[in-house]
Formats: structure tokens, sequence, C-alpha cells
């Protein structure tokens, strides 16, 4: 589950420095055309093309009177410094050290001759004007106790970033952050934009971090041309409008910390966004004035500057929706602050499509009266904004239609062409993964209709479930009217009486005796336990396959899908075994295993795989039972096949492991190290432990002729496939995936593609794609 360099950086997510060009009316500095596509992270090794575009020119024939501040080694510093505030800190003072120094013996020249020392050189006017920020911010200043902080340049907006790493923080401590990255953001911005920034004159410079607030909108030209979602299969649903939105938000050069929530309904045409908005503290504390230069910003200038650049921040958020699709029609946006005694709302509009096309994005206008002209919820006087009541709610029915979280197992919905083949699926239903759901909504109803009255309380059961076509439901509604009567169910406890009426049966309570009994180290107790419960449903043959039908369990929706599209052979209908019946061959299994009975065991492993093909912990059973048996090869194969199947970090981090091991056994070194660098890389929740085994291979197999550094990646896939060991995620899981991840989406069914955003986020720890789970609504309260 790989992206290429195109799609982490977006053609249409336009570089700031050519916004702002077009804003100002004049070319910016000659770029890297290559940096812009680099494939970046939030390592040291990002951006490192970058040097050529944000160092400052300098003429070969002469040597400068100025050092200059090239931000590419300033943030590589920042980005492999434990503690990059002091790092900060250290710079600001050697900036300040040959300030005076210079200042004590001006000679007033501008070039010094090339045999001149340069290791004392005077700092330029852009590494002063960084030092004037930093200090502004607060920087150095002892009266707020500072966390712990990493500095990072993601490959989206490539701006810094310094991320909080203690659990608590003030809001003092946070405020000082936002400043300290601001400032950073600013030096970056105006490297960027001028050819030689090092000479631009302060003022300048000054001046420029004002206009830039002023003309954040210039990044989006137009809201019509659709580019954010034009290549999409499906440009106008709801995967493509999301990626397109959270794509903006996260590739957007804007000089302070953009964060942002929003839902869409591209359906019904309406996005919501809620955007976190910068404090008037966060505003510089100098500003340039014209006809008095640079001059101290009183509280009433950095409300203004706040209110002006929020409110464009909010019509930027609104473009980049409404350029997404045709579709969306309106977009409603609300700015709120957050401190530790409030939450404070300070707009609250509507913005529909056709007046917001007449806003002049890349030129002059006035941001407060925009919001007026759509009647926005907004205070405004003398250019301070005051607290207002936020018009809507981003979990609304208009922005969250609950018919997206219909039960998928209970669902009557026919697929259309496109998502039923994506999907697997000819209808809703056959992505149905819970085989409880209708006793679970027949227990709803008939917890509203419980009384006092065991007489009424059985009528009701009766009446509600004792006729259903489900014969899991009938056989549970008599069994709870059995214990009402004999008094083992109090009728006083609604809940008791619900969770005795979904999963009260005997497989389940058995299984779970064994399973405390195995907690206990009863192997034996376990065994018989379970398959005392086991023998009558055995005896009549329940969840055994025939011509017509298979029986099967799922551990998630994803499985589902992949198990829909990859191994179900169109022809048989799926039937959902109960989980219990799962756990009772996985609980004999182990139990058998740790009794000596192989034969038993495997047996039972193996019935697991074929209720559970795409089941991690059923493969790995077999896989270990197998094994036990002295069948190492075959226990191989099973572990081949579940990483064939492997599509999240779990499966994919233990199905290498384990394979590592049987490597390790057989003296494969090469294959060993390639198979735990791979669980390395996908489950570093572990790695300590990993780790440790690694370093075991290389220090006890006798005679191995191996490096102690790391494979590298081609080394790492080569030996795996010399082993004949799968890659994976593989390509055609990886393509099944995303096809399936994009259908339910745009097919509006959320419990599968929540789950299949989550496992993307957890591959790839890509921003844009947490955006895009983050904008997923939980489920609403029935």
């Amino acid at each position: 589950m790989e992206e290429t360099d195109d799609e982490r950086w977006p053609h249409w997510a336009r570089d700031f420095t050519q916004a702002l060009s077009h804003a100002f009316g004049r070319q910016p500095a000659p770029t890297d055309e290559a940096s812009l596509h680099a494939g970046g992270s939030d390592t040291p090794d990002a951006n490192q093309s970058l040097g050529a575009r944000f160092a400052a020119a300098v003429d070969a024939a002469r040597s400068r009177v100025t050092s200059t501040l090239d931000i590419d080694v300033l943030s590589q510093r920042l980005m492999t410094s434990d503690d990059p505030l002091s790092d900060l800190g250290l710079v600001v003072a050697d900036i300040r050290s040959r300030q005076r120094d210079a200042r004590s013996g001006d000679t007033g020249s501008i070039i010094v001759p090339a045999s001149a020392s340069d290791g004392a050189l005077p700092p330029s006017n852009l590494e002063v004007f960084l030092a004037d920020a930093l200090d502004d911010a607060g920087l150095l200043a002892p009266d707020v106790a500072m966390p712990s902080v990493s500095a990072v340049r993601p490959h989206t907006s490539r701006l810094f970033y310094l991320r909080v790493n203690d659990p608590e923080l003030s809001y003092a401590a946070k405020l000082r952050v936002l400043r300290i990255e601001a400032a950073l953001n600013a030096a970056l911005l105006a490297s960027a934009f001028f050819e030689n920034a090092d000479d631009v004159p302060t003022g300048e410079l000054v001046r420029f971090r004002q206009r830039v607030a002023a003309s954040v909108t210039s990044q989006i030209p137009t809201i019509a041309d659709g580019l954010p979602t034009r290549e999409e299969e499906r440009p106008n649903g709801e995967w493509a409008v999301r990626k397109g939105i959270s794509t903006g938000i996260e590739h957007f050069q804007v000089p302070y910390r953009l964060q942002a929530s929003f839902r869409t309904n591209v359906a019904d045409g309406d996005v919501a966004l809620v955007v976190d908005l910068t404090p008037p503290s966060i505003m510089p504390a100098h500003v340039w004035v014209d006809g008095m230069g640079i001059v101290p910003a009183t509280p009433e200038m950095r409300r203004r500057a706040a209110t002006d650049y929020n409110l464009r921040i909010g019509i930027l958020l609104a473009a980049c929706a409404f350029r997404c699709s045709p579709c969306i029609q309106r977009v409603w946006v609300a700015g709120t602050i957050d401190t530790p005694s409030s939450h404070d709302c300070y707009y609250s509009v509507c913005f529909d499509r056709d007046g917001f096309s007449r806003i002049p994005l890349t030129g002059s206008f006035d941001p407060v009266q925009s919001y007026q002209s759509f009647d926005a919820t907004i205070a405004e006087q003398d250019g301070q904004l005051s607290p207002v009541r936020q018009s809507f709610s981003l979990e609304s029915e208009r922005f969250c239609p609950a018919r997206r979280y219909d039960s998928v197992e209970l669902s009557q919905r026919v697929l259309a062409d496109p998502f039923a083949k994506a999907l697997g699926a000819k209808q809703v239903s056959q992505l149905g993964i819970v085989e409880e759901s209708k006793r679970v909504e027949v227990a709803s109803q008939i917890a509203r209709r419980l009384s006092s009255s065991t007489e009424e309380n059985v009528r009701a059961i009766m009446e509600l479930a004792g006729s259903d076509e489900d014969t899991t439901v009938k056989d549970a509604a008599r069994r709870c009217v059995g214990k009402l009567i004999d008094g083992t169910l109090a009728e006083d406890d609604p809940q008791a009486i619900q969770d005795e009426f979904v999963n009260g049966d005997t497989l389940t309570a058995a299984v779970e005796r064994a399973k405390e009994q195995l907690s206990h180290k009863d192997a034996s107790s376990a065994l018989s336990t379970t398959l005392d419960a086991l023998k009558p449903l055995e005896e009549g043959h329940a969840f055994e396959d025939d011509a017509t039908v298979e029986w099967r369990a799922f551990g998630s929706y994803v499985d589902r899908v992949l198990y829909n599209r990859l191994l179900w052979d169109g022809i048989h209908e799926t039937r959902l075994a109960p989980d219990a019946y799962l756990e009772a061959q996985l609980v004999v299994s182990v139990a058998a295993l740790a009794q000596g009975q192989m034969s038993m065991a495997t047996e039972r492993a193996r019935r697991a795989v074929e209720i559970a093909p795409m089941g991690i912990h059923s493969r790995l059973q077999l896989a270990q039972c197998l094994d036990a048996e002295g069948r190492t090869d075959d226990a191989m194969v099973e572990v081949r096949h579940l990483l064939e199947l492997a599509h999240d970090p779990e499966g994919v981090g233990l199905g290498y492991f384990r394979m590592a091991s049987y490597e390790w056994n057989r003296q494969d070194i090469r294959a060993a190290r390639a198979c735990y660098q791979r669980a390395l890389s996908f489950m570093p929740g572990v790695a300590t432990q990993m780790a440790s085994q690694l370093s075991a291979i290389v220090l006890q197999l006798q005679g191995a002729a191996t490096s102690s550094e790391p494979l590298s990646e081609d080394q790492v896939r080569a030996a795996l496939a010399a082993r004949d060991i799968a890659i994976a995620p593989t390509e055609e899981v990886s393509d099944v995936f995303f096809e399936g991840m994009r259908a339910s989406l745009d097919a509006e069914i959320f419990p599968v593609a929540r789950e299949f955003m989550t496992i993307l986020g957890l591959m790839t720890h890509d921003d844009v794609y947490y955006g895009m789970l983050r904008s997923i609504e939980d489920e609403p309260d029935h």
C-alpha cells in the first residue's frame, strides 16, 4: 500500500510561492522542479533537493560580508536534534553575538576580500529577521515551562511542524510552541519567495510576513476546475471529495498552523468545516507600518491581524471544498478557539456556490464584508471578533445521514454495478460479519417492552421473536422465556435479558468456561468442556458446507470484502457461523496441543481455517500444530498463505515474525533477517522484543557471514523472493483493498468504510488519510 510521488504531491495544490507571486504581481525565485515532486517524509532525509531552492544566492566571484541562512541545513539540524528548542536558542545566541560584534567593528563595507575569514561574519538580514521573530515568540523567555518537542517537515506542506512529545501541555506552552513554529515558517516562506532573501531589507521581510497572511486564498485561483478530484474514478463521490479536502488541509502553505475537522454529504451537496482559529497572541509582535517602518504591534493591531487572517482561512477552506466537485453547493464554516476555560465560536457561515464564486480569491477583498454578504453569524467591531453562537453542528443529519450506519447484515439494499464489483457483493448484506445482528435488533425491541410482570415479558418476547424466520432468534426466545419462568433470569434486569437473548446459548457459555479453564492451565477440563458443547452440533452436521451453502466467520468487514473478491467462488451462499463456533475449534486445538494430542489439535485448527480463511490466528494456530508434528514445511506453507492475504499491520507483522522463526531454524540467515525487518516495520510496538531476537539470529547461527547493518529494501525483497515468500501486502491484495475502500465510502456503507480507512492510516501513516478517517462520523445513537 505504497503511494507514488504524484499521489503524495497533487498537481492541483498550488505552490504558495507561485500563488504569492501572482498576488504580488512578480516572479518568485527559481525552483528546483524535482524538489516539488520529491516523495518526502518526516525524516531528516526529506527535502534534500530544497537546498538549491531555499539557500540564498551568493556571488561566487566575491565573498559576502554576511553569512547566509540555509533553511535546509537548519531544518536538518532541528529534525535530528533531541532538543530542537535548545538548538534554536543556540542559533539565536550565535546570531546575536555576531550582530554585536558587527556593530562594534562596522566598516561599512558591503564586500570583503575573498581571503577574509567567514567564521565570524555578521548575520544576514534573514538571520536577524529569524532571531527577532523567535525572540518575539518567547523562545528564550523563562516564564513558561516548555515541553519536549520534535521538529518535522511533513512531505505535504513542507513547512515546519513542532510536534509535542509530552502527554500534557499547558495552554501558555501551547501558544508559545505555535509562535515559535510560526517564526520558523516566516523565515522559510521568505527564503522560498525571494531569490536572495538574506539581502532583503529587514523591513521588507517583516512586510512580506504580513502580506503572506493576507494572501492565503491565492493558493486556489478558481473553484470551477474540479482539479482535486479530476483523476479519481468517481470524482463526485465521497472518497474523492474527502481526499481532496484532506489533501488541501495538509498541503496548504499558510503562516500559522492549520487544523480543521470536516464532514461531507456529497449526495445532498453539503460540506461542513470547523477550523481552529489562530489567537491574536500568535500574531507577530512587530509589524511594518507605512511611513513609520517596523513598530511594536499593539494588542489592537494583533486582534485586527488575527481577525483578517482567520476569516481568510475560512474562505480558503471553503474554496477547497467547492473546488473538489460541482456537486458541492453549500459549504458551512465555523471558526473556534479552545482555551482551558472555554470553547468559543467566532464566526459561523454558510457559503453558497454561486455567491462564493464571485469572491476574488487571488485579488483584493474585505473578508468581513464577504462574510456579512452571506448573512454569517459574526460579531465584528473595529476589527475585533466576539464569540457568537455556532449555527450548525458537524454531527447534524444534514452532514451525517443516519442511513450510512444502517445494519450491514440486515440491509435489503442492492448495490449498483461499480460498487458490487469492487466489493464482491450484489447487496450490502453480503458484506456482513456479525452473526448475531438479528438477535441484537430483536433484543432491543424486547427491551423497550419489558415490565415488572413475568407474564407480560413472556408474552412480549414470544410476540416479537417466537415465530421469526431466523431459527437462532426463535431459540433465543424459548431460552429466555424458560429462564424467566423458572426464575433463573430476573425480569427486573433488562440488560441481563438482552445479554441472554443475544449470547446465552450453550456453546457460547461453554467456550467462556473453557477459556477460563485454559487461563488456569487446566487444558484437560477445557478440552472436555468444549467437546461436550460441540457434540450435539457436530452430530447434527451444523455449520458444515454443502453444495449450495458455506459457513464462514470474519474478524472484520475488510476481511469479508477481501474474501468476497479473492476466495469466494461466487456460487455458494455464504452464511455466518457464530463466533463461538470458531472459538470452540481454536480452544480445542490449543487444549489438545497442550495435552500432546497432536492429531486432534491439527484437525481442529484446520477446521478453524476452513471457517475463517482470512483469520490470522486460525492460520497461525494451524502452522503451530503442523510444526509441533514435525511438519515444518507444511507449517511454512500456511504462513505463506497468511502473508499472501495479509492486509493490516497485525497480519503482516505476525506473519513475517512467524516465518522468520522458521527461516532461522533452517539456518537461512538472510531470509530470517529479511522477515524480521519486515515484521519490525509493521509492528513497532514490539520492536524491542523483536530487535533482541534479531540480534540473536546474527550471534547464534554459527559461521554466519552477514553484516550487522540492516538489509536494504532491495536486499529484503530479494531474500524473500528467493524463498518464495510474498511481499505483503501483495499487489493483488492492495488493489482489491483500495477498490473496496473507495467503493464502501462512495456507497456510504460507513461501518465498512471506517474499518478500511483505519487500516489504511495504520499502514501508511499518511496525514491525508488520517484526515479522511477523522472526517467519517461516529455511528449515531439509536
